[in-house]
Formats: structure tokens, sequence, C-alpha cells
């Protein structure tokens, strides 16, 4: 078992009240935005990903993102600027966890290969989809990641998780939150929030589900 912590929009959370689990239908997903939609293979790439290598059927949903460290809520980039949302902090089982390096899964968004070697980089033949595809599997190869940086001490990995669903039982606590923008104002209560945070003045609720 593990701790984790997801950030949803309030849209979600009240569905996942009502259903008594959280599932991703797509219909909040990032790609269901105007302008977003070349990000949707990515999404289905990850899908076949997690039901290979987890061996769990995601029934034609997404996987729900989660990260081992609270979001900082300070900034925004995380459900859009004046958008109510939640964290849940969540309580999952290891072997319904698929873990994939942040930075390298935008390689996969991208559509672009993550090449292992510059020989690899420099080759001057198109790399065929079959290439591409088994190549995005190295966000996956933690040794892998690890070694791509080793002589790079200042640049920083971040691991992603994702999980197929969240029932309601295994919700340990709750923080609404409000999506900030990127002006001073947004710049300045951020600061406010992290401090805030920080000094352990703001806390999640703790959650009980209750039938």
């Amino acid at each position: 078992m593990g701790i984790y912590y997801t950030y949803q929009r309030e849209e979600a959370w009240q569905q996942a009240l009502k259903k008594g689990c959280l599932e991703a239908s797509g219909e909040y997903a990032l790609f269901s935005e105007g302008g977003l939609e070349e990000f949707k293979p990515a999404y289905d790439w990850m899908v076949e990903q997690y039901e290979k290598r987890i061996g769990i059927s995601l029934n034609g949903n997404y996987p729900i993102w989660c990260w081992d460290e609270f979001p900082d809520l300070g900034r925004d980039g995380h459900i859009g600027e004046g958008n109510r949302g939640v964290v849940l902090t969540v309580e999952i089982p290891d072997e319904e966890v698929l873990a994939s390096e942040f930075s390298y899964w935008h390689h996969v968004l991208s559509n672009f290969p993550l090449y292992e070697t510059l020989e690899e980089y420099d080759r001057e033949d198109e790399p065929d989809e079959l290439f591409v595809r088994q190549s995005w599997e190295r966000i996956f190869d933690k040794a892998w990641c690890e070694a791509s940086v080793a002589d790079q001490p200042n640049v920083g990995l971040i691991y992603q998780y994702v999980t197929h669903r969240i029932e309601l039982t295994q919700v340990r606590g709750v923080m609404p939150f409000v999506g900030r923008g990127n002006n001073w104002l947004d710049r300045v209560t951020g600061m406010g929030w992290r401090i805030g945070y920080k000094l352990g003045l703001i806390r999640s609720k703790p959650f009980e589900w209750k039938v």
C-alpha cells in the first residue's frame, strides 16, 4: 500500500460521491478541452500500457493520475484558472499502480521518440511507428531514467503514477481548492498558501466514506 495524491475537478469529485468511486471516463480529461485533442493518442497509449503491465482492465475509462508528494497549490497548472477542485489523499495497493517518469512522458504527448543513445538521435532515416512506441516504454524503467541523467546533477526526475479507479474507502483526506492563474495576485496569494501549508496552518480534512 502507498499514499498518493490526486487533484480532480469538483464535478468529478461530486460524481464520485454519488457512485462510491472515482473513475476517469474522459469527460474531465485534459484532451477533452478545446484545442487539446492531439493529446488523446498519448492517453490511449497509457491505457494500453496500464492494462498490459498491471493486468487490470480500465473498461473504456482512462487512468487516474496520482503523485507521491502533495501538489503545490500555490502555483497554476492543475485544473485551470478559476476552476474549483479537490486534492484527495488516497491509499492504493502497490499492485494497482503504474509508475512512469513525468518529463519523459512528454515525449509521448509530443509523439516524439525517446532515444536511448546519440547515435539513435542522429539517425538519418525517419523512425517508424513501432520504434517510436517501443522507445516510449523507457518511461517505466526507473533504472534507465536514473542512468539517463547520472551526469546531470542539476536534473531531478519526477515520477507520476496512474491507477484504474479509486474507491472512496481508499480516500484518507480531502482539500478543496481553486485553480490559480499566473497573474501577480495569484502569485502573491500562492506564496501565502505555501507558507500556510509549510507551517501546518493549511491541511486536508480527514475523510471516511460512509454509505
